[in-house]
This record gives C-alpha cells, sequence and structure tokens, in this order.
C-alpha cells in the first residue's frame, strides 16, 4: 500500500504543510529512503504548474509618465464635472447621517444635582422690556446760558471800563522797558578776543569797519552798556518825533524827505551768538553783548575786567579800543530834587531817554525845551514844526514849547551875538516861544501835580515837562581804576597823535584828547563826523598801521530850510570874527518913518521885517587867532562834497586876515545865489502834448 500512489493529492498537499510540518532535512532523507516522491521539489503528474501570468495581459512596471497635456492659451470654454478628479483617486460618494442630539449637558447636570437624568423644559424667553425714554438735553441749554452769560459780564466790563475812561481813573501808566543783559549768563561771554571794542556809537562802529577793511579774518567783539545794538544818534533830535507812534526798538525807523530810514547802523542777524563767535577759530566773525560794563582795564596785561552779578570776570584781548562817548549834562538843582520833580526832568542822549521823552511830550501840554546849543536848537526847531506836520486828534490842543537859554541868542559858544538873535528868530517862526536870558534857580512841584520853575528875571513858568540840552561832558569813569592819563584841561583820556593810550589800547571819540601836531595842541572833539573818523583811525592802527589824527573839528547844524551851518576848522564866540553876507534885497531900502512914530515897539518890529530876514540869509564867516584864519562857518551855503576837504587845506595853509578875499573865491562865496531852485523846479517839464491820441 505504501508503493501505492496517494490518490488524494490535494489532501497530502494540506498535510504536508500541516501535520506533516516536519524539518526538511529529516524529512527529505526519509522520503529519499523509502522511495517517494517530493512534491514540493516534483510534483509530478498530479498537480500541474500554472504560470502567474496565464491569461492575463502583462504591463511593464513601474509605468512610464504620461507625456504632458499640449499647453493651452486659453482656458477651457466647457465646465468641470462635479466630481473631477484630476488624478483618478475614485471617492466615493457617501453622505454621512446626522449625529444624534447630544446628552452631555443634561448628564452633566444630572451629575451635579443627582436627581433624575431627565431633560427639563426650557420657558420661553421672557419679552424684551421698552427702551427708557431718552434724558432731557440740559447741556444745551447749559451752553446757552454760559454763553449769554458770559457775554453779559463782557458787556458790564465794557461798559465799566468806558465810565472809568471818562472818570480818567483807570489811565495806563506806561513804564519804560527792562534793560536786558544779552547774553544774560557772564558765562557766555567768550574768555578771549582778538579785537575788543568797548562802547558801540559812531567811534566804535567806524572802527570795526576799519578793522575788516584791513583785516580781512578779524574777529572783533563789542562791549556796550546800552541793551541795543549800534545806532546812529543824530536823528533822535530830528526826524523821530515827526512820527506818529512811539519808536519801535526793533526798527527805530523815520521818515526823511519821502524816503524811510533806520537809526540801527547794522542788522541784527550779522551779530553772531558769543558762544558761536568763540567757538570759531577764523574769521570774519563779528559779535556783541549788550547791557554789560566795563569796570577797568588791565593795560599790562591786556586784560579788561567786566561787571557781575557775582563781581568781575576777565576777558583777554589781544587790541583794545575805548570809545565810552560822553553823557549827558544836567542842573544841580534838578540832581537834589524830589523823585516827583525828577520824573519830569530828562536829559537827551541815549535812545532809551528819546523812547521816555516821547510820551512824555506827546501827553503834555506845555514844554520847556532848556539849552541853546545844536542840540537845544534841532528839539526847539523840529518840535516846534512837530504841531504843523504831525497830525493829532481833534479833540487834543497844540503843545506849547518854550525855547528857554541864558544868552541872548542861539549858539553862543559859537556865533556871534548879532546872528545868533537872528538865527533865534527862525525857531520862533515855528511857534516857539523863545526866552532869552533866562536861567533856573530852582523847580518844585505844584498842587495839581504839574512843575513850577523859578527863573533868574523874577517870574515863575508853570510846565509839564522840561527837556535838559545844556551839553555834554566825556565818559572818564575807566581811567583812575586802569591807571590812565586824564586831560583836566579839555577833559577825557590823554592819548598820541595814533591815539594810542598804552601798547595795544586805544581811545577814540569824545573822550579822546589827542595830541595834533599840525597845531601843537590837545584837541577833543564832540560831533558826530569827528567820532567816525577818529574811529576809523584807531581801527586801522590797530591792525597794524600807523595813521596820525590831524583832522580839524567839523560838524553841521540843519533846521529845514531855515538854517543850514557848517562848520569846519577851531570856532568860538570869544575869537574875533570876519563875516561876508549876500545882500539878497539891495534895492530894498527900509522906508523912514516919522519921528513921533519911533518908539519902543520899533525894534520887534524891525525883527519881523523882510529886509531884517534876508540881512544874514547866506554867508561865510572867517574866525582869526593872532591874524590866523584858524576856522570857517559856511552859513545857508548849497552843500559841497568836499568841502571840508579844501577848507582843511586852507586851514593847514594858515592864512592871514590879508587873504580873507582869496579865501573867499577859493570857498566860492562869490557865486552863491540867494535863492536856489528845488529840483522839481529846475526839471524841464517837456512839451506838453494835447491831443495824445493822434500818436
Amino acid at each position: 500500500m505504501i508503493s501505492n500512489p496517494f490518490r488524494c493529492c490535494g489532501l497530502v498537499k494540506h498535510r504536508n504543510h500541516g501535520m506533516f510540518a516536519i524539518s526538511n532535512t529529516n524529512f527529505g532523507q526519509i522520503v529519499a529512503g523509502l522511495g517517494f516522491k517530493n512534491y514540493s521539489q516534483d510534483k509530478g503528474s498530479c498537480c500541474k504548474d500554472i504560470a502567474q501570468t496565464e491569461g492575463r495581459q502583462v504591463e511593464p512596471w513601474p509605468k512610464a509618465d504620461s507625456p504632458p497635456p499640449a499647453w493651452r492659451y486659453e482656458c477651457p470654454k466647457e465646465p468641470q464635472p462635479s466630481n473631477y478628479d484630476p488624478y483618478r483617486i475614485k471617492v466615493p460618494d457617501v453622505v454621512v447621517p446626522p449625529l444624534p442630539v447630544s446628552n452631555a449637558k443634561p448628564m452633566l447636570e444630572c451629575a451635579k444635582t443627582k436627581g433624575p437624568c431627565s431633560l427639563k423644559i426650557v420657558p420661553d424667553a421672557p419679552p424684551c422690556p421698552p427702551p427708557p425714554p431718552r434724558p432731557f438735553p440740559w447741556i444745551y441749554v447749559w451752553v446757552v446760558a454760559s454763553f449769554f452769560t458770559t457775554m453779559g459780564v463782557i458787556y458790564r466790563i465794557y461798559i465799566w471800563k468806558e465810565e472809568q475812561d471818562k472818570l480818567g481813573e483807570n489811565v495806563p501808566i506806561w513804564r519804560p522797558r527792562r534793560k536786558i543783559k544779552r547774553p544774560y549768563h557772564d558765562k557766555d561771554l567768550p574768555a578771549c578776543v582778538q579785537y575788543l571794542i568797548v562802547g558801540a556809537g559812531a567811534a566804535g562802529w567806524a572802527a570795526y569797519r576799519a578793522i575788516m577793511e584791513h583785516d580781512k579774518t578779524a574777529k572783533v567783539f563789542f562791549i556796550t552798556k546800552e541793551d541795543v545794538l549800534p545806532y546812529r544818534r543824530p536823528p533822535m533830535s530830528k526826524h523821530m518825533w515827526w512820527n506818529p507812534e512811539p519808536p519801535d526798538i526793533k526798527n527805530l525807523n523815520y521818515i526823511e524827505e519821502g524816503k524811510r530810514y533806520t537809526m540801527y547802523l547794522s542788522e541784527c542777524h550779522k551779530f553772531m551768538d558769543p558762544i558761536k563767535f568763540y567757538r570759531k577759530k577764523v574769521g570774519p566773525a563779528l559779535s556783541i553783548a549788550t547791557g554789560w560794563c566795563v569796570l577797568r582795564v588791565d593795560a599790562s596785561e591786556h586784560v579788561v575786567y567786566i561787571k557781575t552779578m557775582c563781581g568781575e570776570q576777565p576777558m583777554y584781548y589781544e587790541r583794545c579800543l575805548l570809545a565810552p562817548g560822553s553823557k549827558a549834562k544836567t542842573l544841580g538843582i534838578f540832581k537834589s530834587a524830589p523823585k516827583a520833580v525828577r520824573d519830569r526832568v530828562c536829559t537827551f542822549r541815549t535812545i532809551r531817554d528819546l523812547e521816555i521823552a516821547y510820551r512824555k511830550v506827546k501827553d503834555a501840554k506845555h514844554v520847556v525845551i532848556l539849552g541853546g546849543g545844536c542840540l537845544g536848537c534841532e528839539l526847539a526847531w523840529h518840535l516846534g514844526r512837530m504841531n504843523k506836520d504831525v497830525e493829532r486828534p481833534d479833540d487834543q490842543e497844540a503843545t506849547e514849547f518854550v525855547h528857554m537859554f541864558k544868552d541872548k541868542g542861539i549858539l553862543s559858544s559859537i556865533l556871534p551875538e548879532y546872528l545868533g538873535e537872528w538865527a533865534a528868530e527862525k525857531i520862533k517862526s515855528e511857534g516857539v516861544t523863545m526866552m532869552h536870558s533866562t536861567q533856573i534857580y530852582d523847580a518844585f512841584e505844584t498842587p495839581d501835580g504839574r512843575l513850577e520853575l523859578t527863573l533868574s528875571n523874577g517870574t515863575s513858568l508853570i510846565t509839564d515837562y522840561v527837556l535838559v540840552a545844556i551839553g555834554a561832558e566825556p565818559r572818564v569813569e575807566l581811567a583812575e581804576p586802569s591807571f590812565l592819563e586824564q586831560d583836566f584841561i579839555n577833559g577825557g583820556f590823554k592819548v598820541n597823535t595814533e591815539l594810542e593810550a598804552r601798547t595795544h589800547l586805544y581811545v577814540a571819540g569824545d573822550a579822546a584828547s589827542f595830541y595834533s601836531k599840525w597845531k601843537n595842541t590837545r584837541l577833543r572833539l564832540e560831533h558826530y563826523t569827528n567820532a567816525e573818523e577818529q574811529g576809523y583811525v584807531a581801527g586801522a592802527n590797530m591792525t597794524g598801521y600807523w595813521v596820525p589824527c590831524n583832522m580839524e573839528p567839523h560838524y553841521w547844524l540843519q533846521l529845514g530850510n531855515a538854517i543850514e551851518m557848517e562848520v569846519v576848522g577851531e570856532i568860538g564866540a570869544c575869537m574875533p570874527t570876519v563875516g561876508l553876507f549876500k545882500q539878497c534885497n539891495e534895492d530894498d531900502t527900509p522906508a523912514k518913518k516919522n519921528e513921533a512914530e519911533v518908539g519902543d515897539g520899533d525894534r520887534p518890529c524891525y525883527k519881523k521885517s523882510e529886509e531884517y530876514q534876508n540881512r544874514y540869509k547866506r554867508g561865510l564867516i572867517f574866525y582869526l587867532r593872532d591874524e590866523t584864519v584858524v576856522g570857517f562857518v559856511f552859513w545857508n551855503m548849497p552843500p559841497i562834497e568836499d568841502r571840508k576837504e579844501v577848507a582843511t587845506e586852507l586851514l593847514r595853509a594858515k592864512p592871514t586876515y590879508k587873504d580873507i578875499n582869496l579865501l573867499s573865491e577859493l570857498l566860492g562865496f562869490p557865486e552863491t545865489q540867494c535863492v536856489y531852485l528845488t529840483e522839481e523846479e529846475l526839471r524841464d517839464p517837456g512839451p506838453c502834448i494835447k491831443n495824445w491820441k493822434v500818436f
């Protein structure tokens, strides 16, 4: 039976894998020994090997990538299928049934309360309550009430102010502006400077221009006691009074001959900040410290000491110029008077004096100008003309001006007496009351707040304000602490011909008493043009030049078209004079009067006559010393540009009184006319075109 083949091959095959699962090695050996067939190796005819690929299509694997589709330049127009699957991923369309109602919340509530797990019936929400009514807009009522209340209060204040103004109880009181230092702190001042100028007047500014002309890289620093920038002083007594408004310290503008000018010599932006000035290594540079005072100068150490809140602060310099100028004189009775009197008296020297005097004079009804010099005459003439040229309110009366001087005529220290009396009539014609040969002995306040002056002629005068213009004296406060020499005859600091007081220390202007080698004497000049010329000489010498100062005194006085006086050389009323005047009315002779009509009133009438007004209309006056002509006064002669230079050269030739006729010809006196036409009259009007439409 064993040798017969198995009938059921499938069963054997199954058992071969199951119950006859013995080790392959042992089982093979046993089958080989018994002569049985190994179905794992040779199935024989019982089981047929069938290939796996039989009846099937064999495809290569992995498959090659299909070629990309052709690129189309436009999107397909046909719509895509709803279940478009570009990657051929078959997703069955399965509809997920809805989830059952969650029972989590009732179960949680049941777990908390440990009660029956049953859903509670949720009651319906209550209806919404009606909205509350809008509140009444009280804010608008409050705004309207506040507006009308405020307007009512403003109206009541306005009515009250008008009533107070009518009663005069609330008149605003003007007070002078505060003096402000710039820079404010003393630590901002530079420690050392190249060119230091003490004083910002005419001499100091002329010195600055000379320094910049000869040294292009100069660094100049100004120190001035006034709290303003450098300005010109002559307009203060002239056209500044004709401005309708008080002087504006920012501009200081005035109108002259229809053109606007300013008193400032330079604009503010040209001055550097002192700190930037000190840090700048190379010039040109310009800076200024206003409101600061110099106490003393150490010429040997080249140091000036500036007054500060804590004492003194030194400032080193390479070159220094002292140009302190001069201060106005006043009467001793005003110095010792009470404050109420001193408040109604003003000297006239600085811009602060102009700010104070302008408002006082405009508000006053009666003003006294004291002094018959150049400054007093300019103030009297321009103030008298102010009543005519300057508009004022209709309810304001014209101010009454009184010009008081101690001699018979004005300019008594310069002109002969007869010419001073003639010139006084020109000021009188402007509506100014002239009081000659009169002085003030005392002053006190009246019960109504005015000022009463006791005069030398035994009378008294009640006025509102007094302008004192009786001269000036040089500022020499620096001389004693600085050990500088003073000239006790002429006044001022003693300097040489080059205006040098010490090594690299110069003095110029009103405070300089310089030696003139042409005259072999010392001179001290107090006029604007001389201060400019001295400043220019000192500035040139500070840069290394050695220019001598051999100038002649020169100044002028101009009162509109009434008086035009120009002075060159030394003059004085005590000196012998020779006057040449034009005879402007040769044909007119004064009519003879009957002896019965001649009386005490003849002289005043004669002064008002035309013959007297034309007697000294134009002339040339020569001043002599020891028969030598030392000075000229050009009286109402037409201005010439180089007249000063020509007159200076003639004076250096030392002419005598015998050369007066020759001098008058050289100075153009014979060609002088009595009447000169204005530019508008000399201008040719041209032909008159009546029918201009033809052209």
